[in-house]
C-alpha cells in the first residue's frame, strides 16, 4: 500500500508539473501494448523479426524518456513563470519524439526500413530528418541535466541531485556520440559490425547480435543512463544508508565515470566486431 501511495504521489506531481510529457508517456505506453499484440494478427517479418517489433521498442523507450523527464522536472523548483529551458525540454521532446516514433511505426506498418533507408531521395531526406530529430530529442536531457545541477532547491538531497544531473548529461553527450556513430554507417553495414545481419538470431527483445559487433548496445546504455545511473546510486546508497555527504559525492562521480567508461567500452567492443556477451 505504501508503494502504491508513493507511485500515486509521483504521478500526481509529474502530471501537474508537465502534463504534456506525463500524458505523452502514458499514450506511448498504451500504443506499445497495441503494437505488442499486432504480431498475433500480422505475420510479416523484417530482418527476421516482426515488422512491429522495432516500433514497439521505440514506443516503450520514448515513453520512458518522456516520463523520466517529467519526473525529474517535478523535483526542480517551479519558476514564477515558464522559462525557455522548460519549454524547450517539454515541447522539443514531444515534437522530436513523436516524429521519430511516428515515422518508425509508419515504416514498420509497410514492412519498410526506417533507419539506414536511403533507397530514394525521399527516404534519404527522412533519414537525415530522423538524425536531426534524434539529436534534438537527446539534447533535452542535457538541458534538464544542467537545470538540475544548478537548482538549489531541488526536492532531493545534494548527492541524488548530482547523480540525476550526471545521468541526464551522460544521456545527452554519449547518446549523441553513439547515435552519430550509428547514423554514419548507412552504407557500411548499419549497426552490425560483422556477424549475421538478422535480428532473429540476436538476443531476445533487444535483438543485439550474438556473433558480431552491434552498435545498438552502446547507444541503448547511453540513452538510458538517465535512468540507470541514478538507479545504481540508489542501490549502493541502500546498501550503506549511513554514508556521509562527502562519500555520497564521491560515489556520484565514481558511478557516473564508471558508467561512461562502460558505454565507451561497449562501443569499442562493437567496432571490433565482438558481440556484447561474447
Amino acid at each position: 500500500m505504501h508503494l502504491i501511495s508513493r507511485l500515486t504521489t509521483l504521478w500526481q506531481s509529474t502530471k501537474t508539473i508537465s502534463p504534456a510529457l506525463a500524458w505523452g508517456g502514458v499514450a506511448l505506453l498504451a500504443a506499445s501494448l497495441i503494437t505488442l499484440a499486432l504480431p498475433l494478427l500480422d505475420p510479416r517479418l523484417f530482418q527476421g523479426v516482426s515488422v512491429w517489433h522495432k516500433p514497439w521498442k521505440f514506443q516503450v523507450s520514448t515513453a520512458l524518456y518522456f516520463l523520466t523527464l517529467a519526473l525529474f522536472l517535478s523535483y526542480c523548483p517551479t519558476p514564477s513563470k515558464p522559462n525557455f529551458a522548460r519549454r524547450y525540454i517539454v515541447w522539443m521532446s514531444i515534437a522530436a519524439g513523436v516524429f521519430e516514433v511516428g515515422y518508425i511505426t509508419w515504416q514498420g506498418a509497410f514492412g519498410l526500413a526506417s533507419h539506414y533507408n536511403v533507397s530514394s531521395k525521399f527516404y534519404g531526406y527522412m533519414y537525415t530528418a530522423m538524425g536531426v530529430g534524434a539529436v534534438l530529442l537527446t539534447s533535452t536531457s542535457g538541458v534538464l541535466g544542467y537545470q538540475v545541477l544548478r537548482a538549489k532547491q531541488f526536492a532531493t538531497d545534494l548527492a541524488l541531485r548530482q547523480v540525476i544531473g550526471c545521468g541526464l548529461l551522460i544521456t545527452c553527450v554519449l547518446g549523441i556520440v553513439t547515435g552519430g556513430a550509428l547514423g554514419a554507417r548507412a552504407k557500411t553495414g548499419g549497426h552490425w559490425v560483422g556477424g549475421t545481419a538478422n535480428d532473429a538470431l540476436g538476443m531476445a527483445i533487444v535483438n543485439w547480435s550474438r556473433d558480431g559487433g552491434d552498435l545498438r548496445v552502446a547507444h541503448f546504455f547511453a540513452l538510458h543512463a538517465m535512468q540507470i545511473v541514478p538507479a545504481i546510486f540508489v542501490v549502493l546508497f541502500l546498501v550503506n544508508p549511513a554514508m556521509s555527504q562527502t562519500t555520497g559525492k564521491r560515489l556520484v562521480w565514481a558511478v557516473s565515470l564508471a558508467f561512461s567508461v562502460f558505454c565507451v567500452w561497449t562501443m569499442q567492443q562493437a567496432f571490433r566486431g565482438v558481440p556484447f556477451l561474447a
